[in-house]
Formats: structure tokens, C-alpha cells, sequence
């Protein structure tokens, strides 16, 4: 065969810019997934607030697990039936169950709405429940009822729809919460895990969007980033932050069926930060912050890489592309046992939970492109 032009430059190309193996994710993504089954093998402890019941039920559901396996069967019936109380655990609830059936765990998906839409706070964040003044007071649980199902619709022709569940605050829930304070982090995945039940077909109410994306553009910083947001206190951009800023921008202004969001002013500023400052193995400007460990938070870096650029709808950031590139980061990186860790100590910072379990949980999730692409729908409202 000729050596043509173009199969040189491809030769020429660094192994990260080429397209992956995609065997060897294959097999990564297994392996981590049969780490996570070995270890809960006992089962999920679902009764404290950072259980990584629905982290690890996400991950599984994308990797792909075998549904068979007695831990999958186990984590399944606890994610049924867990009482919805903490903002981190509720999002990933909602988006593991709209992952393994939307129609199935259309209830459940519009309980967590419900939970997600009450609990917001009065400036459009989401926090650790039950948090008044500083982030290291031990959060709350938080009880919000179920909203009352629709009638279905009275419709005999084949393939009819089911009414739509549509999410109204209630008013009681609300008071609960007005001297609560949020923080960028709880609020990311609280806007996470109301685009999977937006996803799921729940009618999430337009003043939520609104809320939550005015808080975004509201700590942006200066230079287009984001940092960790606490009670009106900045902190100084990094990469994981500003990934979770540009995601949930977007993620709201399709909430609120703006025309291109990904065009809009925040994403496209927060999208430049990043480029000139992507690296795969570093959380750029994080040692700047007030993060203690910046190493603690590098897999969790990487998922929010991830969730930027398939919201975003980006192969590049910057001039490299950040799939291909995280990819072989995290091939090398996999432990024997099949998981990812950063192997620090230090204490289990109550924060943060179980490190190794999250870390695995992170890399598979980046590896399986979990993220599902922005859909933007015509408003009903409009009609």
C-alpha cells in the first residue's frame, strides 16, 4: 500500500491525538467495574449522607455491568427504594435511574425532581441540607414528598404517550431553607441530576432553571472561570470548577430553551479558560484555591472534563483533544485490582466519603462518555 500524505501526518501524530483502543477501554472499564462489585459484595450501606450507593450504581449502569451479578441486583433494589435526602445522592440517583429505564423509574425520577426543585436555595443554589453558615457543618436530611402522579391521558391509539409530570415548588419545603447556604459543587450536580429528569420527560419549572443559571453567571470570575463558591465568598479559578460552570450554563439555557446555548458569552469564556489551561493530569490553577489536597480531586477532575466537553459538544479543548488524551492517562494510571486511586490517606474528609470508590467511579464514567449531549426542545410554554 502507498504511503500517502495523510497516513503520514497520522504516524507523525502523538498517541493521545490518535483515535483510542478501544479494546483496552473495553477492558479498563470492566476490570473497574468488577473492582466496584467485589468490593460492595457485602452490600451498600445506604443510611449515611455520602453512601456511594448511587455513585456506584451510576458507574455500573454505564460500564455495563451484568445485571445478574448479586451486588447489581442488590445495589438495584437499595436504589428503588432509598429515601431521597442529600443533594449529591439525589442527582446521581435521578441520573442512574433515567440511565437504566426512564419509563420504568418515572416516579422516582419525578420524586428527585420534587426533591431537587424544593430544596433549592433562595440565591438558585444547591448545598449540603441542612448547612447554615459554614461548609463544615455535618449536613441534614432533608424530607420532600413525591408529587401526586398524573392522570394518564385516555388515549386507545397505539404507541399513546403518558401525561407529563410537571414539577411545581411547594411553598412549605421552601421555608425550611431560607438561612441555608450553597456552594458551585452540590449546585453542578443538583443541575445534573434535573437534566436527567428533564431527560426522563418531568416538566422541571422554569423559574429552577432561571435560579440556578443567574447563580452561575453570577460567580464567574473575571478571567471566564470558576471556583469554588461558598456563601458569596470567591475562590480562585481551576479547571474542575470552571468545567462545572460551563456544563450547567448550558445545561440551564437549554433547561430554558434559549436558542445555541453552547454560543453563549459564559460558555465560550469559561470553554477558552480551559483550552489554555487543559492538562490531563493536572486540575490546572487548583493550588491556587483553597483546596487542601489538589491531588484528592484529579479523577474527579477528569469527569468534569468529561461532562464539559460532551455538553459542550467539543472533541478539542484548546488545540488537544480531551477524550483521547484522558484515555491514556487513565490506561496507565488503573491499578491492579482494576481500580483508580490517588492513593492519599489522610482522613476520610466527610466531604469527600469514600476516595478509592469515587476515584473508580470518575474514571469509568469519563471512559464510558456517560455524559448524555444537551437536547433542546421547542417550549411547550410557547405553544
Amino acid at each position: 500500500m502507498p504511503i500517502t500524505a495523510a497516513l503520514l501526518l497520522a504516524l507523525a501524530m502523538p498517541a493521545a491525538a490518535q483515535e483510542v483502543d478501544q479494546d483496552k477501554v473495553d477492558d479498563a472499564v470492566r476490570r473497574g467495574s468488577a473492582f466496584l462489585l467485589k468490593k460492595y459484595r457485602t452490600g451498600f450501606d445506604e443510611t449515611w449522607w455520602n453512601s456511594p450507593l448511587e455513585l456506584v450504581m451510576l458507574t455500573l449502569s454505564h460500564a455495563k455491568a451484568d445485571e445478574t451479578d448479586e451486588v447489581y441486583q442488590k445495589g438495584l433494589r437499595k436504589l428503588e427504594g432509598v429515601k431521597l435526602q442529600f443533594t449529591y445522592r439525589v442527582a446521581a440517583c435521578a441520573m442512574a435511574l433515567q440511565k437504566l429505564d426512564p419509563v420504568k423509574y418515572r416516579e422516582k425520577i419525578a420524586h428527585c425532581a420534587q426533591w431537587l426543585v424544593d430544596t433549592q436555595l433562595p440565591e438558585g443554589e444547591w448545598g449540603y441540607p441542612g448547612t447554615l453558615t459554614t461548609p463544615d457543618e455535618l449536613p441534614k436530611p432533608v424530607d420532600v414528598d413525591a408529587p401526586k402522579p398524573p392522570k394518564e391521558k385516555k388515549d386507545d391509539k397505539p404507541g399513546g404517550t403518558q401525561a407529563a409530570i410537571v414539577i411545581r415548588r411547594s411553598p412549605a419545603t421552601r421555608a425550611l431553607n431560607l438561612k441555608a447556604k450553597g456552594d458551585l459543587s452540590n449546585t453542578q450536580f443538583a443541575v445534573l441530576g434535573l437534566k436527567a429528569c428533564s431527560d426522563a420527560g418531568i416538566e422541571i419549572p422554569k423559574a429552577t432553571w432561571e435560579a440556578a443559571l443567574r447563580y452561575f453567571l453570577k460567580c464567574q470570575n473575571q478571567d471566564g472561570g470558576w471556583g469554588y463558591y461558598f456563601a458569596g465568598m470567591k475562590d480562585k479559578t481551576y479547571a474542575s470548577m470552571t468545567s462545572a460552570g460551563v456544563c450547567s450554563v448550558a445545561i440551564c439555557r437549554a433547561g430554558l430553551r434559549l436558542r445555541d446555548p453552547l454560543k453563549d458569552q459564559a460558555v465560550v469564556a469559561g470553554l477558552s479558560w480551559l483550552g489554555q489551561n487543559f492538562a490531563v493530569d493536572d486540575n490546572a490553577g487548583v493550588t491556587k484555591s483553597h483546596v487542601a489536597d489538589p491531588e484528592r480531586w484529579l479523577y474527579y477532575y477528569l469527569y468534569s472534563i468529561e461532562r464539559a466537553g460532551r455538553i459542550c459538544a467539543v472533541e478539542e479543548i484548546g488545540k488537544k483533544k480531551w477524550y483521547p488524551a484522558g484515555v491514556e492517562f487513565l490506561l496507565k494510571k488503573q491499578k491492579e485490582d482494576g481500580s483508580w486511586w490517588t492513593g492519599l490517606q489522610g482522613v476520610q474528609w466527610k466531604q469527600a466519603g469514600d476516595i478509592e470508590t469515587a476515584d473508580t467511579c470518575f474514571a469509568i464514567l469519563f471512559l464510558t462518555k456517560a455524559t448524555p449531549p444537551l437536547t433542546i426542545s421547542e417550549d411547550p410554554r410557547k405553544k
